[in-house]
């Protein structure tokens, strides 16, 4: 691979992430969502977190040393997904089916072709991911029990999410993945709490897609149990 691929590849997720924000309110099956898109200072602040994550993902998916062809293809195409999924969530506090169910159907569909894990890997990445999102729920309702709320952190959209980020990253990076998006959604957590109070809540999602790119785009160093 060379620096023009790698080029364009970060200019293809530049557009994406500047194009997708005026176009999330589309996936949303709530109404209200879909007849009010993002504009001014909220369409604004959505690009300028989608435009850069979108713009490295691409750079560093055909970045020198990867793979390239398919496999970074994938990679790329992928980590745009979480972008979208990421905006989407920071925008409504919504994880739309309409990103998720598709990127499922595709985790799956790519899994013969990755270069570095097996369809026995992504298919324990799944069923890892599906376990993960188990315990996490009823731990988000039991801290909701706790705190007297019906409103928690982790919700049914991120359940889905964890899915998701399993079958991309397989068995055992998905732990990884995992730990990492837990760890980053901690410390934002953490940092509501003094700046906000207790009554602090925050989208959950987009952490979780960051630990994701992170393991995808940096695969070799997250694929072993001792990574």
């Amino acid at each position: 691979m060379d620096w023009a691929t790698e080029a364009v590849a970060g200019l293809v997720g530049a557009l994406f992430g500047y194009w997708f924000p005026s176009q999330q309110h589309r996936v949303f099956r709530e109404g209200a969502f879909r007849d009010a898109p993002a504009t001014g200072a909220r369409l604004f602040a959505l690009r300028t977190f989608a435009v850069p994550a979108g713009a490295l993902s691409g750079a560093l998916a055909f970045r020198p040393g990867q793979p390239g062809g398919l496999a970074s293809a994938l990679t790329a195409s992928f980590c745009f997904l979480l972008v979208g999924v990421s905006s989407a969530d920071f925008d409504r506090r919504r994880i739309p089916n309409a990103l998720v169910y598709p990127g499922i159907l595709a985790a799956i569909a790519a899994a013969p072709f990755w270069p570095d894990r097996t369809i026995g890997s992504v298919a324990a990445g799944g069923a890892a991911g599906l376990l993960a999102a188990v315990l996490l729920l009823l731990l988000g309702a039991l801290a909701g029990m706790a705190a007297r709320s019906r409103e928690t952190a982790f919700g049914i959209g991120d359940a889905k999410l964890i899915i998701l980020v399993g079958l991309l990253t397989g068995w055992p990076a998905f732990l990884s993945a995992l730990v990492l998006g837990v760890l980053a959604a901690g410390v934002v957590a953490v940092v509501l709490v003094v700046l906000r109070g207790r009554g602090a809540t925050y989208s959950y999602g987009p952490y979780l897609a960051a630990g994701a790119v992170v393991v995808l785009l940096w695969y070799e160093r997250f694929n072993t149990l001792g990574g």
